[in-house]
């Protein structure tokens, strides 16, 4: 996958953590080059969530100071990465704060030069507007428990006001629950709970063929026919 990246933002916090990881497993497994952008400084660090918080590397506060363009690939390839080659640019839970913005913008332009694809832990709905490109997706995950709920809601009305086309997923360890508060939710995804335990000990959700990973699969053939078809 060679280009300008297209990016998968996924919005919902801890809930859409399970399907980040698996994204991003099932992406560097078809040989996508993934790297996960951490843009939540208070969430404990997305290179926890890949079992990546012990390998050295570039995180977003390394980055802070830096005046105009990165170079690419430099950046590319002093991110930590993973045994599979997924890499990602994440908070250090020591050492958190928020980043510049032109920072982050330089970054995800650097960065869609030079990696296959980006998954976006995109927990500020506010920042998408900036960083969002054409070909992205956008997909708002919510949970079964009230303040999910409640979150998922705040994120689609907040989208919606601009003009951010984006998708729900409801994602739910048991059966389906109820869904009345939302006009519409695209998708229902079972997450085994395994995959729960996956997550707590550092290993990439997925590992197993189930609901999870056939939509992590779906998404990810979604977003490169779209960079194919640009």
């Amino acid at each position: 996958m060679n280009g300008f990246a297209s990016a998968l933002h996924l919005i919902g916090a801890d809930v859409a953590a399970p399907l980040r990881a698996a994204v991003v497993r099932v992406a560097a497994e078809r040989g996508y080059d993934p790297v996960l952008v951490d843009l939540d400084p208070w969430a404990g660090g997305s290179d926890v969530l890949l079992g990546l918080e012990h390998v050295a590397g570039v995180r977003w506060h390394d980055l802070d100071g830096a005046d105009g363009e990165f170079d690419a690939d430099g950046l590319l390839h002093r991110l930590p990465a993973g045994p599979l080659g997924e890499r990602v640019l994440a908070h250090d839970r020591w050492a958190a704060r928020p980043v510049d913005p032109d920072v982050v913008r330089a970054a995800m332009h650097a960065l869609r030069l030079s990696a296959g694809l980006l998954v976006v832990d995109g927990a500020v709905p506010a920042d998408l507007p900036e960083l969002r490109r054409p070909r992205d997706r956008v997909w708002v995950a919510i949970g079964a428990d009230v303040r999910s709920s409640a979150a998922g809601i705040a994120a689609t009305q907040w989208l919606s006001l601009q003009g951010v086309q984006h998708r729900t997923v409801l994602l739910h360890t048991g059966a389906a629950p109820e869904h009345d508060e939302f006009d519409r939710i695209d998708e229902l995804v079972r997450v085994g709970r395994s995959e729960w335990r996956d997550l707590d000990r550092g290993v990439l959700c997925g590992r197993r063929n189930g609901p999870l990973r056939a939509f992590a699969g779906r998404l990810l053939d979604d977003l490169v026919d779209g960079q194919v078809a640009a």
